[in-house]
């Protein structure tokens, strides 16, 4: 098992790109992001060959994504050799020991806030985007850019990725966005940036936009 320790500021002064699991990721080029350090969650796993990118960090805080047999493999054999896995505690117990060895654990300090120090733990803010913006933060990096957190759950197709057994959309879209907004305030006081990246995000009105700073 690695120590949480080991992670700080090991990508000090980089670009760390996110991949949340909204549908809009689907309509993006996502192969440049391999220039920078990559953090993906849950199902991201399963857009990896097809959008043209590698996690180099994966993150789950939610126990409820090891509860089917596709999602937990997602979470496994899924991954590529490189990728580092950072956990919420919580899930320990029922993960697959032979993937402990590139794998942190970090618990929950509660709901609401931003942790800077994930030896200690983190806020969960009832959505797995939180631990991997405290994680970008760990890591040292300089810019932050979230894709695919959409929070608008169409009924179509809720995430990126298909699911034989739909997880529940939970009705935290208000605390998630608190959450998130909160994360941008306490990132930007300590000289980080944070975009949005997201064309259909619930969280337009409250991050900078990604697609007006830059151009690919």
């Amino acid at each position: 098992m690695l120590k949480i320790k080991s992670l700080k500021d090991k990508e000090f002064g980089r670009t760390i790109y996110i991949v949340a699991n909204g549908p809009s990721v689907l309509n993006q080029d996502l192969s440049f992001i391999n220039g920078g350090v990559v953090i993906g969650m849950n199902g991201s796993p399963l857009l990896e060959k097809s959008l043209g990118f590698v996690s180099d960090y994966y993150v789950v805080s939610d126990a409820r994504f090891f509860s089917e047999k596709k999602k937990f493999e997602c979470a496994t054999k899924g991954l590529s050799d490189k990728t580092i896995r950072v956990f919420r505690k919580e899930l320990e117990e029922n993960d697959s020991p032979e993937y402990k060895n590139r794998t942190v654990y970090t618990k929950s300090l509660g709901r609401d806030g931003f942790s800077f120090d994930l030896n200690r733990g983190f806020y969960f803010g009832c959505t797995t985007t939180m631990l991997a913006l405290q994680l970008a933060h760990y890591l040292g990096g300089k810019r932050i850019v979230l894709f695919g957190c959409d929070l608008t759950y169409p009924l179509s197709q809720p995430r990126a990725y298909r699911e034989e057994k739909p997880s529940p959309i939970d009705n935290f879209t208000g605390v998630q966005i608190k959450n998130i907004r909160n994360a941008y305030l306490k990132l930007e006081e300590r000289g980080v940036e944070f975009f949005n990246a997201s064309p259909v995000s619930m969280l337009r009105p409250y991050l900078p936009d990604w697609s007006s700073q830059f151009v690919l």
